[in-house]
């Protein structure tokens, strides 16, 4: 598993040493003077966006076809894509930080810095949680575009099927929705409903990340090189 690791990391250091040097300046330029903080929670999706290139990398290669010749399983051919996807993930929260930490007073306050780098680690790994099986199904090329339509199936479908539905059906949801949200106001500290809302969005994400690696593995045990 660590040569796999070292493998994809080496990848990446070769292929993106100069884009990830120029993202990094020129978004620290921008949070900076421009005070366009939502780029230092962007940092964390483009850095983790660098897994994924190694399925394409793979592709191009035809590393797959040389890995099954290797003693390794395809649960850890296909798990060190997750792996990396959360080093990368959990090494660009300091980076955000860090760009946080140049913005001129006044900044974000704390909790909103761990409501904003939980929602961007959250979007991140559920994002790739369906790149990564789409893309050993598809190819990384053609995933892509899979991606855009399982995304907007996900996210504005309950919505548009919410909406469709009638007065009579979603009355008793919204009321419901009403009495949470006041229980939660009156018995909850602010910080504790951040914290609260903290672990949800990374607990939710990661056991996305364990579904999808199921998924993948099926996918890529059926795959022939």
């Amino acid at each position: 598993m660590k040569g796999l690791l070292y493998k994809d990391w080496a990848l990446i250091a070769g292929g993106y040493k100069t884009n990830f040097l120029f993202l990094l300046v020129f978004y620290g330029l921008l949070t900076v003077v421009a005070r366009m903080t939502f780029l230092a929670y962007a940092m964390v999706f483009v850095v983790g966006m660098y897994a994924s290139s190694t399925i394409s990398m793979d592709e191009n290669s035809r590393w797959d076809a040389y890995a099954h010749t290797l003693p390794v399983t395809p649960g850890q051919l296909v798990a060190v894509k997750y792996w990396l996807t959360l080093i990368l993930t959990a090494a660009s929260i300091p980076l955000s930080f860090v760009l946080i930490a140049l913005i001129p007073d006044p900044k974000p306050t704390p909790m909103e810095i761990a409501l904003g780098l939980a929602a961007a680690c959250a979007v991140t790994l559920f994002y790739f949680s369906f790149v990564i099986p789409l893309s050993y199904k598809f190819g990384a090329a053609k995933a892509r575009s899979w991606v855009s339509i399982s995304l907007l199936v996900v996210a504005f479908g309950p919505v548009a099927l919410f909406a469709l539905l009638p007065e009579s059906t979603t009355a008793p949801i919204k009321n419901a929705a009403s009495s949470l949200d006041a229980t939660v106001t009156a018995t909850w500290s602010e910080a504790s409903l951040v914290a609260a809302v903290v672990g949800a969005l990374l607990l939710f994400s990661l056991v996305c990340m364990v579904i999808s690696w199921a998924i993948s593995v099926r996918i890529y045990t059926r795959r022939t090189y």
